[in-house]
Order: C-alpha cells, then sequence, then structure tokens
C-alpha cells in the first residue's frame, strides 16, 4: 500500500511540474484602453476664402505639432472591441504677424488649438488574438469641439477692430464632427514572454504601436460665419488597452 502511495504522490508531483501555473499564463481582465498621440495638423483656413490666405500669410508652411491622449472603455469583445473614447489634444504653431498694408512685420504670433473628441471606435483584434497575427484595423467616428486662441507678441490674447468698429478677441470654440481608422501592431506577439511581465504587475492587458489617419470637419456644422478649422490629418502614437 505504501508503495503505491509513494507512486501516486511522485506521479502527482511529476504533473504538477510539467503542468503551467495558472498565474503565468493567465491574462487580466480587458475593459479599458488609453491611446497617446502624436501628430501634425494644419487648419484648413485659407479654404473658406476664393483668393485670400491669411493663414498661409501667417504661418507660411509650417505644420502644427498636435499631441494628446484618448481614454476608452470597452462595450463589447465578442468578434473584435467596440468601445467608447473621450480625447483631448493640444497644439500650437508661431508665425509672423502683417502690418496694415498686408505685409509681414517683426512682431510675433501664435496660434493654439484644443480639441476635445468623444468616438465609437471598433478594433477588429480577433485575428491577432487567436492566431497571433499582430495587425489589428479600426475604424472610428465622432463629435469634436476645440477651443482655439491667437496671441500676440507678448503672449496676450490677440485682438482687433472689425468694420463695425466693435473689438474682437481673437479666441472661441468651434464644433465639429470627424471620422477615421488606423492600423494597429500588437506589441504582445513579439515578446510574449515581457507582455506577460507587463501584464501581471502593470495590469496592461496588450501593448500596440499605431498608425491613424483622422478627417476632422470643424466649422459649426456648416455655419457661413465660422472659422474654418478641419483637417485631414495624420497620428501615430501608442495603446496600452487594460
Amino acid at each position: 500500500m505504501s508503495h503505491r502511495l509513494a507512486a501516486l504522490l511522485a506521479a502527482g508531483a511529476v504533473l504538477a511540474a510539467a503542468a503551467p501555473t495558472g498565474d503565468a499564463h493567465a491574462e487580466s481582465p480587458r475593459s479599458a484602453s488609453v491611446t497617446l498621440h502624436f501628430g501634425t495638423y494644419t487648419p484648413q483656413v485659407d479654404s473658406q476664402f476664393e483668393t485670400a490666405t491669411p493663414w498661409d500669410d501667417v504661418f507660411g508652411e509650417d505644420t502644427m505639432m498636435l499631441i494628446g491622449f484618448e481614454a476608452g472603455y470597452e462595450l463589447w469583445k465578442e468578434h473584435g472591441v467596440l468601445e467608447i473614447q473621450g480625447g483631448w489634444r493640444y497644439g500650437w504653431i508661431d508665425g509672423t504677424a502683417l502690418d496694415s498694408a498686408g505685409n509681414p512685420s517683426t512682431d510675433s504670433v501664435g496660434f493654439n488649438f484644443m480639441p476635445f473628441t468623444a468616438s465609437v471606435r471598433y478594433r477588429w483584434d480577433w485575428a491577432a488574438i487567436h492566431h497571433n497575427i499582430p495587425l489589428v484595423p479600426y475604424v472610428k467616428a465622432g463629435l469634436t469641439g476645440a477651443l482655439w486662441w491667437s496671441t500676440n507678441g507678448k503672449d496676450e490674447v490677440s485682438n482687433t477692430r472689425g468694420a463695425d468698429g466693435e473689438g474682437r478677441e481673437g479666441r472661441g470654440m468651434t464644433l465639429g464632427w470627424h471620422v477615421g481608422g488606423g492600423l494597429q501592431l500588437m506589441l504582445d506577439t513579439l515578446a510574449p514572454g515581457m507582455a506577460a511581465d507587463f501584464d501581471s504587475e502593470s495590469g496592461v492587458n496588450n501593448s500596440f504601436l499605431f498608425a491613424e489617419v483622422l478627417y476632422t470637419v470643424l466649422d459649426d456644422f456648416g455655419s457661413s460665419t465660422s472659422i474654418n478649422l478641419g483637417d485631414t490629418a495624420f497620428s501615430f502614437g501608442l495603446m496600452f488597452e487594460l
């Protein structure tokens, strides 16, 4: 009897040693995402004029740097991921002021741009999760509201007088919408050991590099009195699924 018991215990020890532990391969639950964006942006102000080019006259061919982040909550994960997102970005650009004759002066000016977004995004990650194909395409759409302000050489909000003689400050908020998409590269499939450690230590289930194109219409939904701040912009960055 003692020999049988010893044999059973030995066999159990061998199976326990050979079997992977739950902690080694278990993944944390997926429920949210954090995305870091880096890109450029050029508001299409000049497109609303027939011959005038006020943006190009002041800022030339320079592009605005735009950085920011998005946070999302995953609603559905059966075949891909459907989530809602909220985002914030900030961009800035410096230029040269024009004098009363429309010629470049010695004064500097700046333009600051801060868009807030609310989006719905769908990511098709089924092939990446089930077949280790690391590419995840996605599409998104939503609403945008952008705060903006221009500054003078003293870094103060600029002001001017209109044809009616009333003073106007160079700041405001413009509303619109956006639609776009991109492609993510799942980093977990390239270094699964590091990904497992990152998950167990920080709760980051998946990590991605991505490139995105976003078409934004910002003209207060076609208002004839609105400034046109829309653009088709490219960005790249990192996304972490938590």
